[in-house]
């Protein structure tokens, strides 16, 4: 039998009218957004429904590749959100075997939600949703990655120990790399696409959260790494204000930390990559013109020769300047921003781990960081303080660091030390004491060194050390699905788990960790913090040693001049 082109196209509408369908029917979860219905999938057990993959703007593809994000596209039927959608295109320096494989796509701007079934109005047709309740408080999660890698996805964010405590969790993912974080400083590339796309998603959970249960005015925004600096950076926006009303930084700030949001580094930034893809225009305009021409291999390509340059991070957040028709996320240095009070009406959890480097020593090996140091020396100088610092000062500083931290015998073990002080602990203290001065809402400020009957990622990275790494906190909130698969865990790591998500579900009831009981206060002018060892409440004044670090690196990112 042979079909007319028009009947062809008249049984492919056809045939996708009765799949839309089929799949409504079949709908265990069904939930209706402003661009169309999404299905999703209830976890075993039934307790509670996950919606993955689910688009929160237009896909960033072809001449909207660096533009801001536009509204998502309706679509027809209903959207199989039963699946993790793509990764966005990266280079993983870090995870591991902690997350699924995969190079990813530029159409990878989704959302997952999860949500208690009997928050879902109506019923799919197996009849696991429940008529809805009073509207929950929502977790907002932004992941971690050097603003270069990682995702959303459950394979490292898994909702399960959270759901148990009756929120809705979002996790997504943003652009990263030279997509989410390369600035030509121009109307089309002014750089913070990833930030924007933070925006977006807060804006989108506004109108959609309350369709999965989810109270839009009450809504706490938390990352993880580069997922903290970033929510720390939206904490200082204009734009984001009203989206969010509290925030945890895990291992990561905007301020002191282990980059530089500097425009002179940004612009060095892009003139390495632009000389890497061959593109020798001068005008922001044509530049423009040509990456957007350029294929995704060429550019991951370019991106990974500036990954082994600069070893972790290249593309980051940057201090915007001002361009008709583009709203400014980050418009003057973090820091300033901060001392002039910006989100100071915000409670804030701030979290370090106390062997915060352990984890990323595989990549310190693979890129030889003690040879890398003899040879450039400005390798030990947090890159926040390199950009602030006269010229004529930088080599005593650096003199100061070496003498301090390798004292005439370098060596990795010093090196993660230094790392982990510098990059980490150093800006969540620093943040924390200047929080405390601006008398604003609470600062709950905690040192997490609870070491597990079974370390995710010393598990996955093949690692050995004591104390918590960098991400091991992360770990006891969301499940690491890829490296536990079916494995439960020990009642000793189980109890760990509902301490920390109780930590944090209380706070995103009542913007107190403990809700009220004593033993963590919140931040003074003593700098106590909460020392998480074990499940028990152990309230800690900042030692004599962490105070003599803390003025040390006060010294580095002070100025004679």
């Amino acid at each position: 039998m042979v079909f007319c082109a028009s009947s062809v196209a008249a049984f492919a509408l056809l045939y996708a009218a009765w799949s839309a369908a089929a799949m409504e029917d079949s709908c265990a979860a069904r939930v209706r957004t402003e661009a169309g219905w999404v299905c999703g999938a209830c976890a075993p057990g039934g307790d509670y429904a996950s919606f993955l993959g689910v688009p929160y703007a237009k896909q960033p593809l072809g001449e909207l590749r660096f533009q801001e994000l536009q509204p998502a596209e309706p679509w027809d039927g209903c959207h199989d959100a039963s699946q993790p959608g793509p990764v966005c295109p990266q280079r993983d320096l870090f995870y591991g075997a902690t997350r699924r494989p995969g190079l990813g796509r530029e159409a990878c701007i989704h959302a997952n939600v999860h949500a208690p079934l009997q928050q879902l109005p109506g019923a799919g047709a197996a009849g696991c949703a429940r008529s809805p309740r009073a509207l929950l408080p929502v977790l907002v999660y932004a992941h971690g990655g050097g603003f270069g890698f990682g995702s959303g996805d459950p394979d490292l964010h898994g909702p399960q120990y959270l759901m148990g405590d009756n929120v809705v969790v979002v996790t997504f993912n943003y652009r990263i790399g030279p997509f989410g974080f390369l600035s030509l400083n121009s109307s089309s590339v002014p750089g913070n696409a990833g930030l924007r796309d933070m925006v977006t998603l807060l804006r989108w959970v506004q109108r959609n959260i309350k369709n999965f249960g989810g109270d839009p005015d009450d809504v706490t925004l938390a990352g993880q790494s580069a997922g903290a600096a970033a929510v720390h950076a939206l904490t200082l926006s204009e734009a984001a204000q009203g989206l969010f009303k509290r925030v945890i930084l895990m291992s990561g700030t905007s301020t002191r930390s282990f980059y530089s949001s500097s425009p002179l580094y940004a612009q060095l930034v892009a003139q390495m990559f632009l000389k890497q893809l061959g593109i020798n225009a001068t005008d922001p305009e044509e530049q423009h013109r040509r990456l957007i021409a350029t294929p995704l291999e060429k550019i991951m390509d370019a991106h990974r020769v500036l990954q082994d340059i600069f070893g972790l991070t290249a593309f980051v957040p940057v201090v915007e300047s001002p361009h008709p028709g583009v709203e400014t996320i980050l418009g003057d240095d973090p820091e300033v921003l901060q001392s002039q009070g910006r989100g100071k009406d915000i409670p804030f959890i701030i979290g370090f781990t106390n062997n915060e480097c352990q984890t990323f020593r595989p990549r310190f090996e693979e890129i030889d960081i003690m040879s890398r140091i003899v040879d450039q020396p400005l390798v030990v100088m947090p890159p926040s303080a390199t950009y602030v610092t006269p010229p004529a000062e930088v080599p005593e500083k650096i003199g100061k660091i070496v003498q301090r931290y390798f004292n005439g015998a370098p060596n990795l073990n010093k090196f993660i030390k230094l790392c982990s002080d510098s990059y980490f602990v150093y800006p969540a203290l620093k943040l924390a004491e200047m929080r405390a001065a601006n008398d604003g809402a609470p600062v709950y400020l905690y040192r997490f060194a609870y070491e597990p009957d079974y370390s995710v990622f010393q598990e996955a990275l093949r690692l050995k050390y004591r104390g918590a790494g960098h991400s091991e906190d992360l770990t006891l909130i969301f499940r690491a699905n890829y490296v536990l698969g079916d494995r439960t865990l020990s009642p000793r790591d189980r109890k760990m788990t509902d301490v920390m998500t109780t930590y944090v579900t209380n706070f995103m009831r009542h913007s107190n960790p403990t809700n009220g009981v004593a033993g963590w206060p919140p931040v003074s002018s003593k700098l106590q913090y909460q020392n998480i060892i074990t499940p028990d409440l152990i309230t800690t004044e900042v030692s004599r040693d962490l105070r003599s670090m803390m003025t040390f690196f006060d010294s580095i990112y002070s100025n004679s001049s």
